[in-house]
């Protein structure tokens, strides 16, 4: 049902690139997505790769829309990523997710409420506003009812719908699927700048060779290990929490 809202064709689903409303003067981008979901990748590979410069004008990249307004010369790169890969990433490394998260087993993390805090202030330089290191992430939690999530498909859901809006908010807008633009960055890059006018390159495409974001350090000793594969049980809750219209939009089947 939640596909229906937002203008974005039916052949990203095959594609996993889509461009939206365009302006004449790009000159700065963001990438925004929820953790885990390739935004360092996208925009390493675009800073390198365009003539765009990277911003975070817009806020915590990984947060909701909070902006006053968006600049008419700012690209706003949303990235998604599917939601099996996803959860698995996020138990590895469950930035700023509170202890008690990070202790649990992978059944009980995914299907716990999603509860996160300020635990590295150095990461939201310019955005705690005074708060101390230890104090609850509220752009983790549901920006209507301000509770937390009830388990983390549920952040996901929320997460996505927030991330996707850009299609529907008048400003330049690309939507790029982790899977692909990771596979085929060539393509990516290529297909970027032919959309948005910039002259092919001249010399190869400059790839992204290191590891990429931060060392996750866990918050406690001993975590759980990530189980090797999918169990019926768990598998089957990912398909009843997350939504299949919104899913098969983005191009995802579970």
């Amino acid at each position: 049902m939640h596909g229906t809202i937002y203008p974005i064709p039916d052949v990203f689903a095959a594609t996993g690139l889509h461009f939206g409303v365009k302006t004449k003067e790009l000159k700065r981008f963001q990438v925004i997505g929820a953790r885990s979901s390739g935004t360092n990748f996208i925009k390493r590979m675009l800073g390198r790769n365009t003539p765009l410069k990277a911003t975070e004008d817009l806020g915590w990249k990984h947060g909701y829309p909070h902006m006053l307004a968006i600049p008419e010369d700012l690209l706003v790169v949303v990235a998604v990523r599917n939601a099996k890969d996803w959860v698995r990433s996020m138990f590895s490394k469950p930035w700023h997710a509170k202890p008690a998260l990070q202790r649990m087993e992978f059944s009980d993390f995914i299907r716990s409420p999603w509860r996160s805090v300020i635990d590295r202030p150095r990461y939201f330089e310019g955005m705690t506003h005074g708060a101390t290191g230890g104090r609850e992430l509220q752009l983790d939690r549901d920006p209507i009812s301000g509770l937390p999530y009830p388990n983390l498909f549920a952040l996901r859901q929320g997460k996505l719908l927030s991330h996707l809006s850009f299609s529907n908010r008048g400003c330049a807008f690309c939507l790029v699927r982790m899977e692909d633009a990771t596979a085929n960055p060539d393509w990516f890059i290529t297909s970027f700048r032919a959309a948005y006018g910039f002259a092919p390159l001249e010399t190869p495409v400059r790839p992204i060779l290191k590891r990429l974001g931060s060392r996750f350090a866990a918050a406690v000793e001993d975590r759980p290990k990530l189980p090797a594969a999918w169990d019926d049980a768990d598998l089957g809750f990912l398909r009843e929490e997350c939504d299949p219209d919104l899913e098969h939009l983005l191009g995802y089947h579970y």
